[in-house]
């Protein structure tokens, strides 16, 4: 008997080895024409490893550069890098969806929100519910609440980190106080009350620092699908941060569940703010919850990070340094900037601080992980046959420094090439291609952009209008961890006043 069950264990451990052998051979072969990695085409291993790096968008660009358009960066994950076929994929009526790999970014593992939903119907259905919070319908008080906070970021920097011969070099840094800014201002306009980082120049409960450390795993998960159904083994949910934890996750995820549920018991006074709307929406409770989680989990370490890259391009780039500030100087000597911070339909018809936002943008995108999709369909992609149920992502640095798009200094950042194209062909193709940064035109637009670009024109013209920046170590002037977001450390700017 000892022997059969031997034989029997045996065979069992040698069909299970074959099986996955033949599967990876199976999967291996079907997009064996598509150039790529050594490696790659065998594991998720060559991925696994870049994303851990902390390089990602670099490591896809020099795939592209070095592959084409179109490379395999895993057994069944492509990048792709042609600006439209990428449009043409993401296109509302294309038929492709969000891959799996989307799933990393369920904080609930049971259930799906706006960031994850795979299937399109269901995509559909909650930005339908949460669209209005966002397009603020019925909400007065939006640039409002932005202008309280931009002033305390003012303040902020006033009170501590202006530097001069009298306090000395008083180095701010921007990885911490942009965040704080951003965290403030989306919980402001989240819940009519602000969290409150910009008060205390604090991260309180280590919140933020908790946010940032999840960067990491949320990628990892994405790579790694299967992981995401043992969230919901008892023992996996038991570790898990639970609401009112003293501090971290579990504190912030406390908040939440606190202000949903007392917006449920009093649903009738409301609030003019996104949560209400959400409230006032056809989703549960709990999606409610989840959907709150992403607002601030998505629309703070973007925009946080799109203040720091421009503030950081203009200080190293003079011309256009100077540029900017000479458009706000002539904008104040002319009277037609609301005081004390401007309105944002004024800064709208500032052309060089709207090519200044854009240029940053371009040259470091926030989101540039491989948001990859996914088609039930055959189909062509740059001249390659791509069959079904293959996933194909994006190399956002290589779309967003194309020099058949952008021009021979792409690599450059340089605002000027937004107001002094004269071809309206490429001027629309600059358009559309740097349009990709927020997903525009596309079935997955960001819904915070409105939001995020109001912060930026209204934050950048106040900051150029009063100080100076210089990076305080310019040889170094900041870490950096990139995992599709970007984590900054020790980004320290010195800021003086400006003479009047």
């Amino acid at each position: 008997m000892v022997i059969f069950n031997s034989l029997v264990l045996t065979g069992v451990l040698v069909s299970s080895v074959l099986y996955i052998f033949a599967s990876r051979i199976k999967t291996y072969l079907r997009l064996r024409h598509i150039p790529g990695p050594a490696g790659a085409a065998l594991s998720r291993s060559w991925i696994f490893r870049k994303t851990m790096a902390g390089r990602i968008p670099n490591a896809l660009a020099e795939v592209a550069g070095k592959y084409g358009p179109l490379a395999r960066v895993g057994p069944n994950w492509l990048i792709c890098s042609d600006t439209k076929e990428i449009r043409r994929m993401w296109s509302v009526h294309s038929g492709w969806h969000r891959d799996v790999w989307y799933n990393g970014f369920r904080f609930d593992p049971a259930n799906d929100n706006i960031l994850t939903a795979n299937e399109n119907k269901v995509h559909h259905r909650i930005r339908s519910n949460v669209l209005p919070g966002y397009n603020a319908k019925g909400i007065t008080t939006q640039e409002g609440v932005i202008d309280t906070q931009v002033g305390k970021l003012l303040g902020l920097i006033e009170k501590k980190y202006v530097s001069s011969k009298e306090t000395g070099i008083r180095p701010m840094d921007m990885a911490r106080k942009f965040l704080y800014f951003t965290q403030d201002t989306t919980s402001a306009l989240g819940f009519t009350t602000p969290f409150g980082y910009l008060d205390v120049d604090e991260d309180f409960n280590n919140t933020i620092s908790t946010l940032e450390g999840m960067i990491p795993t949320v990628t990892t998960l994405g790579l790694f699908p299967v992981t995401i159904s043992l969230m919901n083994n008892p023992l996996v949910k038991s570790l898990l941060p639970k609401p009112h934890d003293n501090n971290g996750m579990g504190k912030l995820l406390g908040l939440i569940k606190d202000r949903v549920d007392a917006r449920y018991e009093n649903k009738a006074k409301g609030e003019e703010d996104i949560l209400q709307r959400f409230v006032e929406s056809n989703l549960s409770r709990q999606e409610v919850e989840a959907e709150v989680m992403i607002m601030l989990f998505g629309g703070t370490d973007t925009t946080a990070t799109a203040l720091r890259m421009t503030v950081f391009y203009l200080s190293t780039t003079p011309a256009a340094y100077g540029a900017l500030q000479a458009e706000i100087d002539n904008a104040i000597r002319l009277g037609k900037v609301t005081r004390p911070v401007i309105a944002d339909a004024e800064a709208l018809e500032l052309g060089y601080l709207n090519a200044v936002i854009k240029e940053g943008l371009r040259m470091w995108p926030p989101i540039s992980g491989l948001q990859l999709k996914c088609s039930d369909k055959d189909d062509v992609i740059c001249g390659y046959q791509v069959p079904a149920g293959t996933a194909v992502g994006i190399s956002e640095f290589t779309v967003m420094r194309d020099k058949s798009v952008f021009g021979e200094d792409a690599d450059r950042f340089n605002p000027s090439r937004w107001v002094e194209e004269r071809d309206p062909k490429r001027l629309k193709e600059m358009e559309l291609t740097q349009g990709l940064v927020f997903a525009s035109g596309t079935r997955w637009e960001c819904l915070g952009k409105k939001l995020a670009y109001t912060e930026l024109r209204k934050v950048l013209f106040e900051l150029f209008l009063r100080y100076d920046f210089a990076m305080t170590d310019p040889a170094k002037p900041f870490e950096y961890w990139n995992y599709g977001a970007t984590l900054h450390e020790h980004m320290n700017v010195t800021i003086t006043r400006r003479e009047a």
